[in-house]
């Protein structure tokens, strides 16, 4: 009984701190579109409905007191608002900064964003024409991508058995690197 509390009690308030991570201040989930494909049936025209959108900066353009944004939508988790790395893209849209953002520092980046659907911009994506959906943005986060590391499970089982067995000096579990947002 004891083999088996030594590992519940860990795993539980594991579980319980990983799911006390939550949205950046300003991108909390309220009744908003979250999802691209989500837009297909919205109402462009009223200028009323709320999204939180997500994915990777392919284009900024900074205009006399707004900054133009270009994003690669990807799927963005309910609950931090990050973008999921490992998600495919559906589409892009047209994100709007009020006030001058550097372009350069936008390139490249993941972004998540929170405002208004305002409407449609019509562009091209290399001799494609192409309707983005713009919003006009109330908030937003610029997401660091960094590279975590982790352990794969059966090496750590591996090398504590072998302590069980007396050899003190096995080989240590083999690092594996894998991207992830902060």
């Amino acid at each position: 009984m004891m083999k088996i509390l030594k590992w519940i009690v860990p795993g539980f308030a594991s579980v319980v701190l990983a799911s006390c991570q939550l949205a950046p201040q300003g991108l909390e989930r309220d009744n908003t579109i979250i999802s691209y494909k989500a837009l297909q049936t919205a109402d462009f025209v009223c200028n009323c409905e709320q999204v939180r959108l997500g994915g990777k900066v392919i284009r900024a353009t900074a205009q006399a007191q707004q900054t133009e944004i270009e994003v690669l939508s990807m799927a963005v988790d309910r609950f931090t608002a990050k973008p999921i790395l490992a998600s495919q893209s559906d589409g892009r849209f047209i994100a709007v900064l009020n006030g001058f953002v550097d372009p350069l520092s936008l390139q490249d980046q993941y972004i998540t964003v929170k405002g208004i659907l305002s409407g449609r911009q019509d562009g091209k994506i290399d001799q494609a024409q192409y309707v983005y959906p713009k919003i006009k943005v109330e908030d937003y986060h610029i997401w660091q991508q960094v590279i975590e590391y982790y352990y794969d499970e059966d090496e750590w089982a591996d090398y504590w058995e072998g302590r069980r067995y007396g050899r003190f000096f096995g080989p240590i579990p083999t690092r594996y690197p894998r991207p992830a947002l902060r």
